[in-house]
């Protein structure tokens, strides 16, 4: 291995922050680095600025417009290191983010790094740092996937750091897929790993407000399909684990919370979900949601609970 670390940026309509973004790819501590941008045919200005930036350790590529999946797959193509750092156009890395969850990946070849993150609107000044359970080493990476699943936080796309052969052997991202991308992707990942090394040292700035971002705007019917299609996807990535009911009572928790989301908008979705739920055989449905909800469903139930929620709202 060549212990080169490829730094793939889907670029669209961040002329505002690549810049930035770019620098701090740049700025890395740890400098046999390469970095493969992929403009996802930007109607602003992002393109031409990306371009100025072009060297022997960037690379500056463009393609039709097909989204952020497809421009991350392009730019693994195009990429030739044996460490792999996905980065969105407006997000930060801490100057040791790489050096330093490297190193734990060094002594621990089948292994997967990621960090802390923390949000921001204006500048990384404001940043409020995520302080997860899930923040910490996991011998079993299944068991990360359980205790994510069950609401005990959740990872941003950047702070994994990622052997290229893991990527190679869990597939390309899904570009069908207009939500929870990452989370999807990471799961098959996560199941080519033999372990989750937690870097203490290392941060990604996440940045919060951009209308660019697949997580902005209204909820559309798209959307709810795509993240309840996410949703039935991880049921097939973790399907050697699906003899364990802790796994598929977190895999039927992502359904209640679907559930809980959609049921007034998207009522149809709302019950292919709890069709999924039951055929995971793991017993009646339980509250997620609200305190007040819960314990309004802790008494009447969950589904009852959802009709009072849909009449009240």
């Amino acid at each position: 291995m060549n212990n080169r670390v490829s730094i793939l940026i889907p670029l669209y309509n961040a002329s505002e922050w690549i810049e930035e973004t770019i620098h701090s790819a740049l700025n890395q501590t740890y400098t046999n680095i390469e970095i493969i941008i992929v403009d996802d045919e930007s109607t602003d200005n992002s393109y031409h600025i990306a371009k100025q930036f072009e060297s022997e350790i960037v690379q500056v590529y463009q393609q039709k417009n097909k989204g952020a999946c497809a421009a991350r797959n392009l730019a693994f193509e195009k990429s030739t290191g044996s460490y792999i750092q996905y980065l969105d156009a407006d997000d930060l890395l801490s100057p040791n983010k790489i050096e330093t969850q490297l190193a734990l990946l060094k002594n621990n070849k089948n292994s997967i790094s990621n960090c802390k993150w923390g949000r921001f609107y204006n500048g990384i000044d404001d940043v409020v740092w995520s302080n997860q359970s899930i923040d910490r080493n996991y011998s079993k990476p299944i068991n990360w996937l359980i205790d994510s699943w069950n609401d005990s936080g959740m990872a941003q796309t950047s702070v994994w750091l990622t052997p290229r052969y893991l990527i190679k052997e869990a597939g390309i991202w899904n570009d069908k897929l207009i939500i929870n991308q990452d989370g999807e992707f990471f799961s098959r990942v996560l199941m080519q790993a033999s372990s989750i090394e937690f870097c203490e040292q290392a941060k990604v700035y996440y940045r919060s407000g951009n209308i660019n971002s697949i997580s902005q705007g209204n909820q559309s019917k798209s959307k709810a399909k795509s993240l309840l299609t996410s949703y039935q996807l991880y049921q097939n990535n973790v399907s050697s684990h699906l003899d364990k009911v802790e796994v598929r009572k977190a895999l039927g928790n992502n359904f209640l919370n679907f559930m809980y989301q959609q049921h007034i908008s998207f009522p149809k979705f709302a019950e292919i979900a709890a069709q999924d739920f039951e055929a995971l055989n793991v017993g009646k449905m339980w509250p997620v949601g609200g305190e007040k909800f819960k314990q309004i469903a802790n008494i009447i139930g969950f589904k009852y609970a959802l009709n009072i929620k849909k009449i009240t709202s």
